[in-house]
């Protein structure tokens, strides 16, 4: 990946954390606090784990399209623990259920790996 495709996608990434954050200081800020709580407890340990639960987001962005909840679910699987294979391995369970279109995915999921390896959420 070349060092551009890598500053695209941790700007992605840095631009939806800022569009949350001035959210959060808007007079819409009660809606995006409603759902972070509802966010948080849905992501939470339970049956499944915070990991398992973001490597199941990670799938959801894949089909839905989105490089930036890729980029986000990336950083936040990575924190909690997964590793780049189980991540792939998520990516491919989106393949499974909608075929080409999220296999033209992998690249941004494969981005995201590299740049978000080794961070925290």
């Amino acid at each position: 990946m070349s060092q551009e495709d890598r500053g695209a996608m941790k700007r992605a990434t840095e631009e939806l954390d800022a569009a949350m954050k001035r959210l959060s200081e808007s007079p819409h800020a009660s809606v995006l606090t409603a759902f972070r709580r509802f966010t948080g407890a849905a992501h939470a340990d339970g049956a499944l784990s915070r990991k398992q639960k973001e490597l199941i987001a990670i799938a959801v962005s894949i089909v839905k399209g989105c490089e930036r909840c890729i980029s986000y679910h990336v950083r936040a699987a990575t924190a909690a623990g997964a590793t780049p294979e189980e991540i792939i391995e998520a990516g491919f369970v989106a393949v499974i259920m909608d075929g080409g279109p999220a296999l033209a995915h992998f690249s941004p999921l494969l981005e995201a790996i590299d740049v978000h390896r080794g961070e925290a959420a």
